[in-house]
C-alpha cells in the first residue's frame, strides 16, 4: 500500500508540474522561439539527471527503444507542443494536452495488456469523461481561428507523441535505472533538437532576463515531471498514471486562471468530475498485468 500511495503522490505531483507548463510556457513564447524553448528544456533537464549516466546498461533491442522514446518524446512532442502554445492560450493549451493521459491509457491497455478492476475502469472513465468536458469546452481566441485550430492540433499530435514515449518508457524502465534512462534519452532528444534547431535557421542563445523562467520551466515540467512519472509507472502501472494524468488539465487551468485568464462553468465541472475520478481510482486494488511485469 504504502508503494501505492508513493505512486499516486508521484504522478499528482507530477501532473501538477506539468499543468503548469502550459502558463509559464506562454510568457517566456513571448520573446523566445519555440524550438529554442524545446531545446533548452530538453538540454537542461538532460543536464540535470548527468550525473546518474553511468549506471545504465542497455542490450540492443533497449537502445532501439530509446531512440523510439527520444525520438517522440524528446524531439517531436516538445517541438509540436511549443510551436502549438504559441499559436493558442495557456487555458486551451492545458486542457488539450491532458489528451496525454488518453493516450497512455490506450497504449498501456493495448500495448502492455495492463488491467484494472471493474471499479478502475469506472474511475478512469471518469477521469477521462472530465478531461472531455473541459477540452470540448475550449476558450474563444481573439487570435486568427485558423492560427488557434492549428495549435490545437498541434497539442493533439504533441500528446500523441507522449503517449508513445511513455510506453515505450515504461518497457525499458522496468529492468533500469529511471534517472539514467532519462539522461540518456533527453540527450538524444537535445542532440536532435539541435540539428533541427540550427537546420531551421533558429538559434539556441537565450537572453539573459528569460533564462529563470526557462530553468524553472526545464527543471520542473520536465525534469522533476519526467522522474516522477516514471516513478509512478513502476509504482503503478502506465494504465493508472496515463488516467490520472489528465488531472494535469485541472492544474494547468487553475494556474492559468490565477493568472487572470476566465474559467467556464464546464470546465470546472469537468475538473471536479476528474478530481473524484482521482480518488476511486486510488481506493481501488491494483490489477496485475497480463503481459508485461516488474519481475521480467
Amino acid at each position: 500500500m504504502s508503494n501505492q500511495r508513493a505512486g499516486y503522490a508521484a504522478i499528482l505531483l507530477g501532473a501538477f508540474l506539468f499543468g503548469m507548463w502550459a502558463t509559464a510556457g506562454k510568457f517566456v513564447l513571448r520573446d523566445v522561439p519555440p524550438l529554442t524553448v524545446a531545446w533548452f528544456v530538453q538540454a537542461v533537464s538532460a543536464v540535470t539527471f548527468a550525473p546518474f549516466l553511468w549506471r545504465l546498461r542497455l542490450s540492443s533491442r533497449e537502445w532501439r527503444l530509446t531512440l523510439i522514446s527520444a525520438t517522440f518524446g524528446g524531439l517531436l512532442a516538445p517541438s509540436l507542443y511549443f510551436t502549438g502554445l504559441n499559436l493558442t492560450t495557456p487555458v486551451n493549451a492545458a486542457l488539450i494536452s491532458n489528451t496525454e493521459g488518453l493516450f497512455t491509457v490506450v497504449l498501456a491497455f493495448v500495448v502492455l495488456r495492463e488491467r484494472l478492476t471493474r471499479g478502475g475502469y469506472v474511475a478512469g472513465a471518469a477521469i477521462l469523461g472530465g478531461a472531455l468536458l473541459v477540452t470540448l469546452n475550449l476558450e474563444q481566441v481573439d487570435a486568427d481561428f485558423g492560427s488557434a485550430i492549428l495549435g490545437s492540433i498541434l497539442l493533439v499530435l504533441a500528446a500523441m507523441c507522449w503517449g508513445v514515449d511513455n510506453t515505450v518508457s515504461r518497457i525499458v524502465t522496468m529492468r533500469h535505472d529511471i534517472p539514467s534512462f532519462v539522461c540518456v534519452k533527453l540527450s538524444f532528444g537535445a542532440l536532435f533538437l539541435s540539428a533541427l534547431l540550427l537546420g531551421s535557421g533558429g538559434s539556441p542563445i537565450i537572453a539573459s532576463p528569460h533564462l529563470p523562467l526557462l530553468l524553472v520551466l526545464a527543471l520542473t515540467g520536465a525534469a522533476a515531471f519526467t522522474y516522477l512519472f516514471y516513478f509512478a509507472m513502476r509504482r503503478i502501472g502506465a494504465l493508472r498514471v496515463g488516467a490520472i494524468l489528465a488531472t494535469s488539465a485541472a492544474f494547468g487551468v487553475a494556474i492559468a486562471v490565477a493568472f487572470g485568464f476566465p474559467l467556464t462553468p464546464i470546465q470546472a465541472l469537468g475538473g471536479a468530475i476528474m478530481a473524484i475520478g482521482v480518488v476511486v481510482m486510488y481506493r481501488e486494488p491494483v490489477a496485475r498485468s497480463e503481459g508485461l511485469s516488474d519481475d521480467r
